[in-house]
């Protein structure tokens, strides 16, 4: 099923980290996309979760960058439409 879920990493303050993050996380197997919300601290990752886990998306952010990256907030809703990064890097 696909799901669409928000994820906060520990940081991503630096101006290289948005996209080194979404770059790892969209190369998972399973993961159709992934946006980054810069002001608001968070990833919004979509994802096949027969394919991928909350978990394996947060285990390789934090086995390739270091970082602690755990979901928050409420699952959105999955759409079709692929929406653009909001991350002004």
């Amino acid at each position: 099923m696909i799901r669409t879920m928000n994820f906060r990493p520990s940081r991503i303050g630096c101006p290289s980290i948005p996209g080194t993050v979404r770059g790892i996380i969209v190369s998972l197997p399973g993961v159709q996309d992934a946006k980054i919300h810069y002001e608001e601290r968070s990833v919004e990752v979509m994802f096949d979760d027969t394919v991928v886990s909350e978990t394996d998306i947060s285990k390789k952010i934090g086995e390739e960058m270091g970082l602690a990256f755990t979901a928050h907030g409420e699952e959105k809703p999955a759409s079709t439409e692929r929406s653009e990064e909001t991350c002004p890097m």
